[in-house]
């Protein structure tokens, strides 16, 4: 599985949360244990994500929450030169990884702990999780989002 889930600090950049629906909760909730968690179809095996009320493969309301092993590789990137959210300092890396258990399912997220320059198609990534500070909304979501950092090793 991934590092051990940290919590955001002062010194981290202050991440947008996203507004989390009940038929989403486990994906933004797994990082607490270190988990990346997706939806599977029961009938087609295939994975779902981003999540939804139903298979994208077969259409199946039948979807249950499977763990992954959290590797994947890096299938594009960007580097983002312009600070354009307050708190979330430039330059940042913005990636599309595959997931090692079916390439075609694709997550948009960060990848940290590596020179831009150093970043290259096809490079194997791990799981991280970053638990961003809550804003002071009232709501009680446990949002861990899922970032990605070089594999150590096989």
């Amino acid at each position: 599985m991934s590092e051990p889930p940290t919590t955001a600090t002062g010194d981290s950049p202050r991440r947008p949360l996203p507004i989390v629906a009940d038929h989403e909760r486990p994906f933004w909730e797994g990082g607490a244990r270190g988990e990346l968690v997706v939806q599977r179809c029961r009938e087609c095996g295939g994975l779902n994500h981003p999540p939804t009320m139903r298979c994208r493969h077969d259409g199946s309301a039948e979807l249950e929450w499977t763990v992954l092993s959290g590797r994947g590789h890096v299938e594009g990137w960007t580097v983002n030169q312009h600070q354009w959210l307050p708190g979330v300092p430039a330059p940042y890396v913005v990636a599309l990884v595959a997931l090692a258990e079916d390439p075609s399912t694709r997550l948009l997220t960060n990848l940290v702990g590596i020179d831009p320059a150093e970043i290259r198609d096809g490079m194997e990534v791990q799981v991280t999780f970053v638990r961003p500070e809550p804003p002071d909304d009232g709501l009680d979501d446990d949002v861990w989002l899922p970032l990605f950092a070089p594999a150590a090793g096989p």
